[in-house]
Order: C-alpha cells, then sequence, then structure tokens
C-alpha cells in the first residue's frame, strides 16, 4: 500500500476553522458597511483595499446569492487584516470564517489583490455557516470552489496563480504527484492543509468537472441535501459511485492537459514561478 507523507507547511489560503484566530492585533479597526457587508479593517491597510473589497464583495455577494437561492438575515462581517506574516516570519495566519461567522483575510506579500482572491470562497462558507457542525469538509471545500469559480473567473490566488485549472490540477496527474480523491476525502483534516498544492486544485477541478458534466443543478441539488456530501448522495443524484465519477474525471484531466499547447513549459512554470514553488509536495 502507498503511504502519504505530509509536513508541517504555511497555512493555506482558502480555508474554514471552526475557531477564531487573532485577527484584530491592532487597536481599533475602522469600519464601512455596504448593502450586505460590514467591513472592517486595522490600520495600515489601504483605502483603494477596503474599496476593491466593498465593489466586489457585493458583486459576489449578488452572483452567489442568485446561484444558491437564498440571502442572508444579516450583513457579512468581514475584518482586513494585516501581513499575513508575523514580522520574525515564524508565523502565517490565513483567510478563514471563524466561530462567529466572520471572515478574516489578510495581506500577502504587501499586494491588496489578496484580500480579494479568497473572497467569493470564504463568503460560500458563510452562507452555509449553519452547515458547520455535521458537515463534510470535502464537499464543503469542494462546494465553495465550484462556487467560487462560477463567480470569480479571475483565478488570481491559491491554487491557481493565474493558472488555468486544467494544468494547475493536471500537473500534478500528469507528474505523478497527485493524491487519490477518496484518500482527500476520507482524511480530510489530516492532508487537507498539509498537502494544500495538491489538495485545494484536485477538489476544485473535480467539483468543476461534475458541475460541467451533470449539470450545476445536480452539485446545487447535493449541496441542499442535509447529507451533503455523503457518498449516497454521488450515487442517487449523478447515478454513479464516487470511485467511477473520480476515474472519468481523471482520464477526463489528463486528456486534457495533454491537449493543451506547450503544457509542460506552463506546467513547469506554474511549480517554479509561482509560490506553489514554496509549498510541499505530499507523496
Amino acid at each position: 500500500m502507498r503511504k502519504w507523507k505530509t509536513s508541517l507547511l504555511a497555512p493555506a489560503l482558502f480555508l474554514f476553522i471552526a475557531s477564531p484566530v487573532a485577527a484584530e492585533d491592532s487597536e481599533s479597526p475602522s469600519s464601512r458597511e455596504t448593502d450586505h457587508l460590514s467591513i472592517r479593517w486595522v490600520e495600515g491597510v489601504s483605502a483603494e483595499a477596503v474599496e476593491a473589497v466593498a465593489k466586489q464583495g457585493e458583486v459576489f455577494y449578488d452572483a452567489i446569492a442568485t446561484l444558491l437561492g437564498e440571502e442572508l438575515p444579516r450583513r457579512i462581517p468581514i475584518l482586513l487584516g494585516g501581513p499575513a506574516e508575523s514580522p520574525d516570519r515564524t508565523q502565517r495566519s490565513h483567510p478563514h470564517v471563524d466561530s462567529f461567522g466572520r471572515i478574516q483575510l489578510f495581506r500577502y506579500g504587501g499586494r491588496d489583490v489578496s484580500y480579494l482572491s479568497p473572497l467569493a470562497h470564504e463568503m460560500v462558507h458563510v452562507f452555509r455557516f449553519k452547515r458547520r457542525r455535521q458537515a463534510d469538509w470535502f464537499f464543503e471545500e469542494g462546494f465553495a470552489e465550484f462556487v467560487a469559480l462560477t463567480v470569480d473567473s479571475s483565478l488570481s490566488g491559491f491554487p491557481w496563480y493565474d493558472t488555468p485549472v486544467e494544468i494547475a490540477a493536471g500537473q500534478w496527474i500528469a507528474s505523478d504527484a497527485d493524491l487519490p480523491l477518496e484518500k482527500l476525502r476520507e482524511e480530510h483534516r489530516a492532508l487537507n492543509l498539509p498537502c494544500k498544492a495538491q489538495s485545494y486544485a484536485l477538489r476544485s477541478s473535480f467539483f468543476r468537472y461534475l458541475g460541467n458534466e451533470y449539470g450545476k443543478e445536480a452539485i446545487l441539488e447535493m449541496a441542499g441535501k442535509e447529507s451533503a456530501g455523503d457518498l449516497a448522495d454521488y450515487r442517487s443524484i449523478l447515478k454513479k459511485d464516487f470511485s467511477e465519477l473520480e476515474s472519468e474525471w481523471r482520464a477526463w484531466l489528463l486528456a486534457t492537459y495533454r491537449s493543451i499547447d506547450n503544457v509542460e513549459v506552463l506546467a513547469k512554470r506554474y511549480r517554479e514561478e509561482t509560490p506553489i514553488q514554496y509549498m510541499p509536495v505530499c507523496n
């Protein structure tokens, strides 16, 4: 049996966790409200960054609410924190929804765009916040990225870094560095973050494939189930077992990847010239 080795790493960019991190480490954040958002920020966050989050957040909210067919009863609280990396570079904060349902975002590399890249993904988690205690987190993370890729085509942040999904995910399979989805599903907590470079790209590609192949309505129907993500739901709604769906997705992804012109050069650039180069690979 193949053994999967994991190692500790800097926290993932896209994550929903059950406990808050210390993001409010500045004395008194400023605040602004829009129709659906309540934004606060710490000292040092630019006015341009706040405006971008306010404007794009409303666009994302409308698109997500329309897709999911529901509105939230209150504004989504968002806290824009400072640099993700601590001054001594020993700790990194990461975007997440805390136990109070607040989205906490951070700045990476001094780039204000890093507030925007995880925003749609984290907003989906807020829409589904009431499910957090009984959630199948393989499904929840995959569904959040399915929705995020539907409403935000920029691919500007983790795990894409301006790389097409089929290249970012496909190169893991082509280089024999992928992780079986069944393994990721069964051991989500143990593998999701330590293997984040692989887990997010592969899972996102899988759910996007399911949406394209079987229709987004089928994925939304699965998401609406109380047991969302249960293996029986794949079988009852998509008419195939999870293992069969994984096999056909892998075959499709590898064929699509190999059909892309100059794909090896593009994959090499993704692995060696984007932040992916600093993330451990599980094998």
